[in-house]
């Protein structure tokens, strides 16, 4: 005997094995084992430290069979939209899986996808608190073993210390900024008339020039090394591991840069007056 089904019975199968292989698809997405490939994002009690800190570190990740790709300083991870995307794109490619934030002094970790990188309020898959948090992540992984990804394990972490972004020509000197007017991306409270205007960030900066905004402001903050090292800027130490900030003035139809950092301030109101009244 032949069995039938009719057309709206036939949808509604359809419908079903549609929606459940879709939910398939998303937990296979989303719930990745901690021992899959795993970006390190630390911040550290002393810098000072950091090469011996990261060898004990990296160790102990290993010995739990977590495959550490590479570190990186939690400064730098977000340097600017340009170094986000770049990095972005590096661990789609290497198809790293998570990110592992690790915070000495807080004594916390937490377990981010690397899909929600470039979101702007990460939630984290898991957070580990107290002291002694790495035994208490060998404890939680543990509880649910997985079968070990790798048996070949970085001997020492390799640290992201630069990204290769877009060639760019240096402005040498600042320009008259004299009635220009300046996009910037945010308000600033300041008692000066400096000709701000606030813009969205838009990736094409065309769009700036064709109203007559000539010159856009933005910030870099990350490690002295990491921005020396990833934008060539003259007079910053390539060997600190200090948090800096860095104003950008980048002209909207040459997109060239002129780079400006004072390392008595870390706040942008600041770092923008002293710039613009000098």
């Amino acid at each position: 005997m032949c069995i039938g089904y009719s057309p709206f019975k036939k949808n509604i199968i359809c419908f079903l094995c549609l929606f459940l292989s879709c939910s398939c698809l998303v937990k296979a997405q989303t719930n990745h084992s901690p021992q899959d490939k795993t970006l390190v994002v630390f911040s550290l009690i002393k810098e000072g430290n950091k090469n011996k800190t990261l060898l004990e570190l990296h160790r102990k990740l290993t010995s739990l069979g977590i495959d550490v790709v590479n570190y990186i300083d939690t400064l730098n991870l977000r340097s600017s939209l340009e170094v986000s995307q770049k990095i972005f794109d590096y661990l789609k490619r290497r198809e790293v899986k998570n990110l592992l934030f690790y915070n000495e002094k807080k004594q916390e970790i937490n377990l981010v996808n690397t899909n929600a990188f470039l979101s702007k309020g990460i939630t984290p898959n898991k957070t580990i608190k107290g002291d002694s948090v790495l035994n208490k992540l060998k404890k939680s992984i543990l509880k649910q073993p997985v079968s070990q990804k790798t048996f070949l394990y970085s001997p020492q972490p390799e640290i992201i210390e630069k990204v290769t972004v877009k060639a760019f020509n240096k402005i040498l000197s600042k320009p008259n900024l004299n009635n220009q007017k300046i996009g910037v991306n945010s308000q600033y409270n300041l008692d000066l008339n400096l000709g701000l205007v606030v813009v969205e960030e838009k990736e094409d900066y065309r769009f700036y020039y064709s109203n007559g905004i000539n010159y856009f402001i933005g910030f870099y903050r990350g490690t002295e090394s990491f921005l020396k090292k990833t934008y060539g800027i003259d007079g910053l130490d390539d060997h600190s591991n200090k948090e800096t900030l860095v104003l950008v003035l980048e002209h909207t139809a040459t997109r060239n840069k002129l780079f400006y950092f004072n390392r008595n301030t870390t706040s942008k109101e600041k770092l923008l007056v002293d710039f613009l009244s000098n």
